[in-house]
């Protein structure tokens, strides 16, 4: 289960939207660029309808030296709320020595942090995994819990699943047999079908695995998207 995992290589951009002059803009690439998860603290935007994602200048937008890369989308990230108040305007006075929170771009996150899913703990693993966890209040107790609860959740869900699966190999075999009609095979086939595709919907809100509607390259004639 990779939920709340942190990757192990660095994330290439794919994304490639043309400048826009208003940060926001880029909101929607950035969600469909980074999975739809929180680059910081992993979790995903689709777990409870009223979480406020948004942008992240990496290079604080707040520091004067840096106002020329407001909208420049190599600096902006995927962010929750939280991580992204909690974030503000940190930025190492000594660059060389940092520690720096650590983003998938520049980093390896997986050497920096790692999540224990026996615990819902994010342990950090090097100063600047330290920052991060410490800065971002990563593993506050509300944030644990949710975690736990999260996979929990999953897990029966997946569970549900495997089992309604099991379910329809059994009618097919009822019906091969002959032991029940075929339209109460069909009916049965529905029925399972409808609450496989509850689990699943479930499971994909929690785990971030959403589909997202796909980016225009176009709109009302103008190119949204570089080639």
């Amino acid at each position: 289960m990779s939920l709340f995992q942190y990757p192990k290589g660095k994330h290439s951009r794919k994304q490639a939207p043309r400048r826009f002059k208003r940060y926001q803009t880029y909101k929607r690439y950035l969600q469909s660029e980074f999975a739809r998860v929180c680059v910081y603290c992993r979790q995903p935007d689709s777990s409870a309808p009223n979480l406020n994602f948004g942008v992240d200048h990496y290079r604080p937008k707040g520091i004067p030296r840096f106002a020329h890369l407001v909208c420049d989308y190599a600096n902006l990230y995927y962010c929750c709320g939280s991580c992204n108040s909690r974030k503000n305007n940190d930025w190492p006075v000594d660059e060389k020595a940092g520690p720096y929170v650590v983003n998938p771009c520049n980093y390896e996150m997986a050497s920096h942090l790692r999540f224990d899913h026996s615990t819902g703990r994010v342990e950090p693993k090097t100063p600047h995994g330290r920052h991060t966890e410490e800065l971002l209040q990563i593993n506050d107790d509300a944030t644990v819990q949710y975690r736990l609860n999260t996979l929990h959740l999953v897990r029966v869900m997946s569970a549900e699943i495997e089992l309604l699966q099991h379910q329809l190999r059994e009618i097919a075999a009822l019906l091969r047999k002959g032991n029940i009609p075929q339209i109460q095979y069909e009916l049965d086939v529905q029925s399972i079908n409808q609450e496989m595709a509850k689990a699943r919907g479930i499971v994909q809100a929690h785990s971030g695995e959403l589909p997202l509607p796909s980016l225009k390259s176009q709109r009302l004639g103008v190119v949204l998207v570089k080639r």
